[in-house]
């Protein structure tokens, strides 16, 4: 073995042993090689496999399926909004509304005309017209509330299917993108 002695520009001087170099370089050498050979072959099984065509079509085919969900979707709320199922909704409830409280004045005015009939039964048909003003006011309030609760909701569901379509497309954006990476790389 020989040593030579090399002045490494510092102030320490180190011992090279230039057959151990040359070794450690042959190896470095011999493991290049097999990683091409193992590159090659992957690249060659993937080629023969049709695994890269596969991927490509299968996210084409989950690109077109989440456009589709998507015009689906978006079909549906124009639907909605043309047909105007919401306004006629919100209409309906509005009306029965009003008649709720038109009911609720024409129950409070009832006692009146029996005052005028039969004194004796004057107190129940008050009591029975406070207890029916009160009810068409509830009434009135369970109706404004709910249809509020169902305009809120519709309007979550029009937000959740729209943003679910967007993350859809998003999906498919980021898997043609792979795709497209690794066709580039195959055709390399």
């Amino acid at each position: 073995m020989t040593e030579t002695k090399v002045d490494t520009n510092s102030s320490k001087e180190g011992v090279y042993d230039a057959e151990k170099t040359a070794e450690s370089v042959k190896e470095v050498a011999q493991k290049i090689k097999e990683a091409s050979k193992a590159v090659r072959d992957t690249v060659k099984t993937f080629n023969e496999s049709g695994a890269v065509t596969e991927v490509v079509e299968a996210t084409r085919d989950a690109a077109v399926a989440a456009r589709d969900s998507t015009r689906s979707a978006r079909e549906t709320t124009e639907e909605i909004q043309k047909s105007g199922v919401i306004e006629e909704t919100a209409r309906a409830m509005d009306e029965t509304i009003s008649d709720a409280t038109k009911t609720a004045a024409a129950v409070q005015k009832t006692p009146k005309q029996f005052q005028k009939s039969a004194p004796k039964t004057t107190r129940a048909a008050k009591k029975g017209a406070k207890t029916a003003a009160k009810t068409g006011r509830k009434m009135e309030k369970q109706a404004r509330s709910t249809l509020r609760k169902d305009k809120e909701k519709a309007k979550r569901n029009i937000r959740k299917i729209t943003k679910n379509a967007k993350s859809a497309s998003k999906k498919i954006r980021v898997k043609l993108n792979q795709a497209n990476k690794a066709k580039n790389k195959k055709k390399r």
